[in-house]
């Protein structure tokens, strides 16, 4: 992926409506690439018929509903929607739900990929807020930020220590799903 297409051009911090439609593409594409290239099946959606990116899906029947954010401004933070700091409110059960977070600021490398269970992303929202979401319609999620109210405490954990996000990091078995193709 060419750094123009996912990078902001310019000198300004401010994105274009057609940048972020690009950026968000580009990580749904990927993660359903991935997907596919593991084993997976996979349906993408569009528009807001469900509320998710992508369905992956076995020959057993389970699926997993799948949420992409991608960030090609900061290094991996996303922004997300307030609702994911408390999943237990959607009629679709937990355990099926998960956050694919595309890190596409990555320079010259592959960009990352997170494949975290909703409730992971709403522990982490929650420590990082200690429990106090502020009054907007999106959060996010830093991995290298500490919580709110910490400063520079060196030994406070970040984010991503205190989900363990490296666990995640392109953990699509994490998916509970078994590959069609081996």
């Amino acid at each position: 992926m060419s750094d123009e297409l996912i990078a902001d051009s310019g000198t300004n911090d401010k994105v274009s409506n057609e940048r972020k439609n690009l950026n968000r593409l580009a990580g749904e594409f990927l993660v359903a690439s991935r997907l596919t290239q593991r084993g997976y099946m996979v349906s993408l959606q569009w528009g807001t018929t469900i509320g998710y990116d992508i369905l992956a899906f076995d020959k057993s029947g389970n699926v997993a509903f799948i949420e992409v954010k991608s960030s090609a401004s900061y290094k991996r933070a996303w922004i997300l929607q307030s609702k994911y700091a408390t999943p237990e409110r959607d009629a679709i059960d937990t355990s099926r739900r998960f956050i694919c977070c595309v890190d596409l600021v990555t320079g010259q490398r592959e960009p990352d990929v997170y494949i975290f269970p909703c409730t992971v992303v709403a522990q982490g929202m929650r420590y990082f807020f200690s429990g106090k979401f502020p009054n907007s319609p999106s959060y996010h999620l830093s991995l290298d930020k500490r919580p709110q109210g910490s400063g520079r405490n060196a030994t406070c954990p970040t984010v991503g220590e205190h989900i363990e996000a490296h666990r995640y990091l392109e953990h699509y078995d994490g998916l509970g799903l078994t590959p069609v193709l081996r």
